[in-house]
Formats: C-alpha cells, sequence, structure tokens
C-alpha cells in the first residue's frame, strides 16, 4: 500500500469510493473541494491505493488566516474507506501532515462519520489526537430509513407529524421544486431566520455556490412552501450515493400553524426516494443527546430551549439517532492554538470568525476575479 496526493484524472474514482460510504459523505465528495476552492480554501485529495484501487481517503481543507499567521486544517465528515484500519491510518495520516506542515497549519481537525469505540480511542491516542470540545458537524443525528414505501414510512412517524403533514394541503399550503433562480427568496428566508435563531449567516454567495455545483449533477433540490402567493418556507437538500441529507431551512415569522416545514421535509424524502436513496438524514441535533443515548437514556422530547426544540421538530420523523465520534484536534502549534481555542472562544465566535474569513475572502476574490456579488435585502 502507498499514500499520495490524487489529481483530478482520479476524480471519479474518489466519488466512488465516497458514494460507497454508510452514511452521507458529500462533504468528502470532490465536488466539495471545488466548491470550497471556490471560496478561497485549498482542497487536497490523499489517498491510500493498494494495487491500483484505492482504499482509504481524505480531503483536507486550508484556510489561510489573516496576517500570515498560519493556517487551519480540516476534514470534515472523514476519512472515508478502510482509514481506521491501523496500516491504513498510519500511511495516510502521515500524508496528512506532510500536507498540513507544508502549509504551516496551527492545527488539524478531523470529524470522522463513526461512532465512537474502544478501538479508535486506542487508534487516535497512538496518533496523538486530543477530542475537540469545537464541533463544526452535528455530533448526534437522526437517519431514516425510506427503502419502505411511502406508506409505510407515514406510518413510522409520530402521530402528531404525520397529521402534519397531512393536514397542509388541505389548509392551502403547496410545496414546489424551485430552482436556482429561487436562490434570493431562499436568502431572504434564511435572514429571517438567522435573526430569529441569532447565529451568523454566510453570504448569498455561499450557498448559491454550494447549490449550483450540486443542482448541476442532479444532487441538489430547492424545496418552498407557498400559501396564498405567499412562500412560507424553503430547503435545500442533497443527495450523494444512496444517501440523502436536509441541509438548510428557512422560514418566516408568519403562520406557522401551516406546518410548511413537515410538508417540505415529506417532499424531500418522495424527491430521496425517486433519486434511488435508502436513508434520509434530518442532520442534526443538540450534541448533549451523544451521552444520553450512550449510557441508554431517552432524550427529552418535551424539551424547547437551545436545539432542542429542533429535535423535537426531527425526532417527529424517525427515532433512530445517530451519534458519532465527534471531534478530534493534532496540534502542530501550541501556542497558537491555545489562543485560538481558549476558553473565552464559544462555538458562537468561532461560528462568527469563520463565516467573517469566507465573506472576507470572496469578497477579495470577487474584486481580482469579478466574481458576481447578488446584493439582498
Amino acid at each position: 500500500m502507498q499514500a499520495y496526493l490524487l489529481d483530478e484524472t482520479r476524480a471519479k474514482e474518489w466519488n466512488d469510493l465516497v458514494e460507497a460510504e454508510p452514511s452521507f459523505s458529500m462533504m468528502q465528495s470532490w465536488e466539495w473541494g471545488e466548491v470550497k476552492k471556490r471560496l478561497g480554501w485549498e482542497a487536497y485529495r490523499l489517498a491510500v491505493t493498494e494495487g491500483e484501487r484505492l482504499v482509504a481517503g481524505a480531503q483536507v481543507l486550508v484556510k489561510r488566516l489573516p496576517l500570515g499567521v498560519g493556517c487551519l486544517a480540516y476534514v470534515p465528515r472523514g476519512p472515508f474507506g478502510r482509514w481506521s484500519e491501523p496500516e491504513v491510518a498510519r500511511l495516510l495520516f502521515g500524508q496528512i501532515h506532510a500536507v498540513a506542515r507544508q502549509n504551516r497549519a496551527i492545527f488539524l481537525k478531523i470529524e470522522p462519520a463513526s461512532p465512537s469505540s474502544a478501538d479508535l480511542q486506542s487508534l487516535f491516542a497512538e496518533l496523538k489526537f486530543r477530542p475537540s470540545a469545537v464541533t463544526n458537524q452535528p455530533c448526534a443525528t437522526i437517519v431514516m430509513d425510506i427503502s419502505p414505501e411511502p406508506e409505510k414510512i407515514l406510518r413510522s412517524m409520530r402521530d402528531s407529524t404525520r397529521r402534519k403533514i397531512q393536514s397542509t394541503e388541505r389548509k392551502g399550503v403547496v410545496a414546489r421544486l424551485g430552482s436556482a433562480d429561487d436562490l434570493p427568496t431562499f436568502y431572504r428566508l434564511m435572514q429571517i431566520t438567522a435573526r430569529r435563531a441569532g447565529f451568523s449567516l454566510r453570504s448569498y454567495e455561499y450557498f448559491e455556490t454550494e447549490f449550483r455545483t450540486f443542482a448541476e449533477r442532479g444532487n441538489a433540490a430547492l424545496f418552498l412552501a407557498e400559501h396564498e402567493g405567499q412562500v412560507l418556507a424553503a430547503h435545500i437538500a442533497y443527495i450523494f450515493g444512496r444517501h440523502a441529507a436536509f441541509f438548510h431551512q428557512a422560514s418566516n415569522n408568519e403562520v406557522s400553524n401551516l406546518n410548511p416545514n413537515c410538508q417540505l421535509v415529506w417532499e424531500e424524502i418522495k424527491w430521496a426516494r425517486s433519486k434511488g436513496c435508502l436513508t434520509y438524514d434530518l442532520w442534526g441535533i443538540p450534541d448533549e443527546i451523544v451521552p444520553l443515548v450512550t449510557a441508554g437514556g431517552e432524550p427529552d422530547a418535551e424539551r424547547t430551549d437551545g436545539l432542542w426544540g429542533v429535535y423535537r421538530f426531527k425526532s417527529g420523523f424517525s427515532k433512530n439517532i445517530v451519534c458519532y465520534l465527534g471531534a478530534m484536534d493534532y496540534v502542530y502549534s501550541p501556542l497558537l492554538y491555545r489562543a485560538l481555542t481558549n476558553k473565552f472562544l464559544n462555538q458562537n465566535t468561532l461560528e462568527k470568525i469563520s463565516t467573517w474569513l469566507d465573506t472576507h475572502t470572496f469578497h477579495r476574490m470577487e474584486n481580482a476575479y469579478g466574481i458576481r456579488k447578488m446584493p439582498i435585502t
């Protein structure tokens, strides 16, 4: 076996291996790297081969920090393939570290789509990784089996969720499949949602670049729910391989009793089934659920504080909770790492910094290369 950097001539082989993953792994796809490159990151595709066959890989995203202080190196929802086999891991991470050090990375963050286990903990201890409290991807999610017939999927849902889906049409709510022309409407709803929920919103260009890249492959869908000429909610869902995921949700502050979000999730499930998908990932519930589930407990479906309202909504579709290992960091520069992860920085602060970096980079690229900017009000 050997490990090395791949070029675009092996993009299809790379994607074939990513598509074979047992979970939604679009963030390790070749196209995801192209999206991030358009937004100012660098993407390195590092693979381990056995003979001529790819057996494992990791897409390493590198973001340079201002003032030349170094960079961040990140592997979202990866590595993939047989990466957790000790021999493969040593080869793969040897190449990852070489790339990270070449770019003067302060630290490397990985977030594998793998459950925690004694073997993985032992492997990461050997590789000198440390658990990180700062995560970018959800540590817990709800994954639906959408292989049965639609009627059976509906029957498996919470009674109240099923009734909401069935009542929306009677109330005059119409769901439709949108296009890139509807992205400004989606973004205006995202602005409303961000103000209501108090989170940092990425730029319009971020969503447009992401959506258009995968829509060209037929792997993205924008759904909108309308009532009496007013758009109530909009979702963006993606598929990769046999798996789909609910990525972005936006809604206005009016007529929530019409339950447009329930209707849109159902439309997305039917769309994913029509594309041959077997699972639908509702993408993220509170991280506090991980220790509860690990200990054999049940999450409190009645809580509404923080992200628990999100859990209540999503658990109406399925109770199949999937927990992942979480984020692991490898530190190259201890002093700068402590500065970036000190106790005064919380998750929201880091999200704001990340959003600012992406926006700053896009505007710099816009000025340099004439990339179009869409004004949103």
